[in-house]
């Protein structure tokens, strides 16, 4: 059983990943805003990103938990072979 910290975390990013997606398929109501509505919007997104790399340190501080090993150990295994 995963800890509580684990599905945050990846509720947290799912939301990220919708929230960008949504504003891809909706870019034309984004650049219509006024450039205020747009600063906010930045840093919102800006937040987000900052807490769900702290997350990502804090699950590799306390579980050993790095998704990044899951590529970069397919890398090395490709270059010994």
């Amino acid at each position: 059983m995963y800890s509580p910290s684990i599905y945050a975390h990846t509720f947290g990013g799912g939301v990220l990943v919708a929230s960008i997606l949504y504003l891809v398929l909706h870019v034309s109501k984004v650049v219509s805003r006024d450039p205020y509505q747009i600063l906010v919007l930045m840093l919102l997104f800006s937040i987000a990103i900052g807490i769900h790399g702290l997350s990502h340190a804090g699950l590799e501080y306390v579980y050993n938990y790095n998704p990044l090993t899951l590529v970069t150990q397919t890398d090395q295994k490709r270059v010994e072979t």
